[in-house]
């Protein structure tokens, strides 16, 4: 496991209390520009953002066509949000499957626990691996963080 530095322990603790993301894919149409969308947010064991997305929705035949995405955590702080923290976790998006998909199940519902309805209608979970993340800390407090240095107990 990579050490740890005091970004990636803020990065970890905004995605950790992060309940909502904004959700950045490649898009098909039109084709190569970013698109994004508002998603419900948990994390899963690892640490990766971990989300429920319909298998209609534009992000998901995004992310099957091209699995590169970004998910942007933000704060929940009552002041200016350009001064409260905020980070970009970079990676790939990955389906979840049987196990994986169940823990991920257990703890999404355990965040939102009104998302049980969306199970019904074929909705999945996804996970971002991330790369990197670009943290935030406010203004003139930036840095990037390694995603190896994300992922983990």
């Amino acid at each position: 496991m990579a050490e740890r530095s005091e970004n990636g322990e803020a990065v970890r603790t905004l995605l950790r209390a992060a309940r909502h993301g904004l959700l950045s894919t490649v898009g098909l149409e039109p084709a190569g520009f970013p698109y994004g969308s508002l998603v419900q947010l948990a994390a899963t064991p690892e640490g990766e953002p971990l989300f429920l997305i319909s298998p209609l929705a534009q992000h998901t035949r995004n992310l099957e066509a091209d699995p590169r995405a970004s998910v942007l955590v933000t704060s929940s702080g009552d002041g200016d949000p350009m001064q409260e923290p905020r980070a970009s976790l970079i990676g790939t998006a990955r389906p979840l499957e049987g196990e994986a998909a169940g823990v991920a199940r257990d703890r999404f519902l355990h965040v939102h626990p009104e998302a049980e309805l969306y199970l019904g209608m074929g909705f999945g979970f996804w996970a971002l691996r991330p790369q990197e993340a670009r943290y935030v800390g406010g203004f003139g407090a930036a840095a990037w963080v390694a995603g190896e240095e994300l992922i983990g107990a």
